[in-house]
């Protein structure tokens, strides 16, 4: 009889838990993978999950739970960022799948590929519920790494209330992720799914257009786990794409005419994903249709003033109030009208960065561009935007002379840089200390 404190490791279901090199992963394979790699890893503690390979990075991280641990996942791979982290955590090794890569961390390397010998698997392992199971980094303004943990019982109720809501608890397929399982989102719906789920996921991670497609084709009809910045290379490639399950899409708003455009393209419904790293995956709509977001089963909303809502749930202990500027509906739904931190104000006029952002990008021959804000020390008066814009057939004459049409002149850019590309990070997410950097690095400043 199972200990009501405790919850499955995996689900119980008949299908894959992974493609690895085109070979189907069995659940008891996967399990058996799991104990291998679990004897080797000091027990308690948290440990770095850096494994790029899908398959290996689910393997370190259920062998992780096994052994009383939590997984870190750090923002990015820097020395200077996993030593920070490291001192957090004292006696963390980091379990990798690169030889290669230059790190201070004792080391664990993650070889398995799901070929180990699966008879007598033994019972499926249960987790104590309150187990911490994850201490997902993020870089927050003064470039320090702030923790967001969540617990087992936490990552358990998100997952089934996604598969409810997505369809998925019933009808799984194959997960193709173009985000890392690092991140929150990707480890929510490229691994839990498939781990406390029917659906198989993908060892591997396709990121240009090409091998997105090739992916998709190969396990038609899929489920495509991406995001914006991903889905509109996807529509500038000009390919003939497969039909797909769904699409789900997060880590940044998605604009109405795109999600149209990309399900016309794919022969499937988009599905946007609504969450934050304070509260978690928490609601969704089908951004085509739908400029209300629905939250999940069982979460409610509550206004907390004219533009703040808390959300409560049975993965919140208590309600959290959410970092965005929420048009609350009712209990279920609601408005994003921006984040609180996106509102600028320069010499008494205010403005909205991600609706400039949108305005920079809307310009035809505009295929990617952001705005940079001043710094927040600065005096609002002579404080000045910055923008970066990849345009290869237009001039920065041509763009300030579009952008001057609906935009106040004081929100006009200086400078207006133009680049070959810009330096997104694997979800698609511009740092602002690297917009910086690259502004430097074009003798200019913001």
């Amino acid at each position: 009889m199972r200990d009501s404190n405790t919850l499955a490791l995996i689900a119980d279901h008949p299908t894959p838990l992974a493609w690895v090199a085109g070979r189907r992963v069995s659940r008891a394979a996967f399990l058996a993978d799991v104990r291998t790699l679990a004897r080797r890893i000091p027990a308690g503690g948290a440990h770095f999950n850096l494994c790029e390979d899908r398959y290996r990075f689910a393997v370190a991280f259920a062998a992780i739970l096994l052994r009383g641990g939590a997984s870190i996942l750090p923002p990015n791979r820097a020395r200077t960022t996993l030593s920070e982290i490291a001192e957090r955590h004292p006696g963390a090794h980091a379990l990798v799948d690169e030889r290669d890569l230059s790190i201070t961390l004792p080391v664990i390397p993650v070889t398995v590929d799901g070929t180990e010998h699966a008879h007598n698997a033994g019972a499926t392992p249960e987790i104590p519920s309150d187990q911490m199971a994850v201490h997902a980094y993020t870089s927050g303004s003064t470039g320090q790494p702030t923790a967001h943990s969540r617990s087992w019982n936490s990552l358990h109720v998100v997952t089934a209330q996604a598969l409810r809501r997505f369809g998925l608890d019933t009808d799984g397929g194959t997960l193709v992720g173009t985000v890392p399982a690092q991140h929150m989102y990707g480890l929510e719906s490229t691994v839990l799914y498939a781990l406390l789920g029917p659906c198989t996921l993908l060892a591997e991670r396709p990121f240009f257009p090409d091998d997105i497609r090739q992916a998709m084709a190969e396990h038609a009809p899929a489920n495509l786990v991406t995001t914006p910045f991903h889905l509109d290379a996807c529509l500038r490639a000009g390919l003939i794409w497969p039909r797909a399950a769904r699409i789900l899409s997060a880590t940044a708003p998605l604009e109405q005419d795109r999600a149209q455009a990309a399900e016309t393209l794919f022969g499937a419904t988009v599905r946007e994903i609504y969450g934050c790293t304070e509260a978690g995956a928490i609601a969704s709509r089908e951004t085509a249709r739908e400029p209300l977001w629905t939250v999940y089963d069982g979460i409610a909303l509550t206004a907390q003033g004219s533009d703040r809502v808390a959300v409560q749930g049975p993965q919140h202990p208590a309600p959290v109030p959410l970092p965005d500027r929420i048009e609350w509906e009712d209990a279920q739904r609601f408005r994003m009208r921006g984040r609180l931190a996106d509102q600028l104000n320069i010499a008494g006029k205010r403005a909205s960065l991600a609706e400039l952002n949108r305005r920079l990008n809307a310009i035809p021959g505009v295929e990617d561009g952001v705005f940079i804000p001043p710094d927040s020390g600065q005096d609002s008066g002579t404080a000045r935007l910055a923008a970066i814009v990849v345009a290869p057939e237009r001039s920065e004459a041509e763009i300030l002379a579009a952008l001057a049409e609906t935009t106040d002149p004081l929100f006009l850019p200086r400078p207006l840089v133009m680049v070959e590309a810009l330096p997104r990070s694997a979800t698609g997410k511009l740092p602002r200390q690297v917009l910086l950097d690259l502004l430097d690095q074009h003798g200019q400043c913001a």
